[in-house]
């Protein structure tokens, strides 16, 4: 495995790591019960957002804005 790989794959478990960690938040805060639409809405930002990290961890070499970066694509 080329040497950027193994550091991505570093880096891939950290980013898993802090959507891990805000996973467990939000399925703290949905057993919790869910009071009306509004909080449901956020829930489900939420979750989004945590999913959008988490496939984003695997596309993006380093944190930035703007794009991913699909390292299969360079090999």
């Amino acid at each position: 495995m080329p040497k950027g790989l193994l550091r991505h794959a570093g880096d891939i478990g950290s980013r898993l790591s802090l959507a891990s960690d805000r996973l467990d938040r939000l399925c703290r805060d949905v057993s919790l019960g869910v009071r009306d639409q509004r909080q449901f809405d956020e829930l489900e930002s939420d979750a989004q957002a945590i999913a959008a990290d988490i496939v984003a961890a695997f596309r993006q070499p380093e944190p930035r804005p703007g794009g991913c970066t699909n390292l299969r694509r360079r090999m």
